[in-house]
């Protein structure tokens, strides 16, 4: 695993309780989104430019991009 896939991995990890809290979501609901969304691969991605975002413009655009495929994320 070289540096880059590291720093992507940590990021990842460190977005998940972030997100459960921001979505109001289970670990198991917030699984079920990334698996259905493939959010994790889009993280990797898009991790040049979260890394000069904030959590909330990650979170933004991760609702975006679920949008994109014709999904929404409920907060209830």
């Amino acid at each position: 695993m070289d540096k880059r896939d590291k720093e992507v991995l940590n990021m990842q990890l460190t977005l998940i309780p972030i997100l459960a809290k921001a979505w109001k979501k289970s670990y198991s609901e917030l699984s079920d989104i990334f698996h259905k969304y493939d959010i994790l691969s889009y993280i990797d991605v898009c991790y040049e430019s979260y890394n000069s975002m904030g959590n909330q413009g990650i979170i933004n655009d991760l609702e975006d991009f679920i949008s994109i495929q014709g999904g929404r994320i409920d907060k209830a």
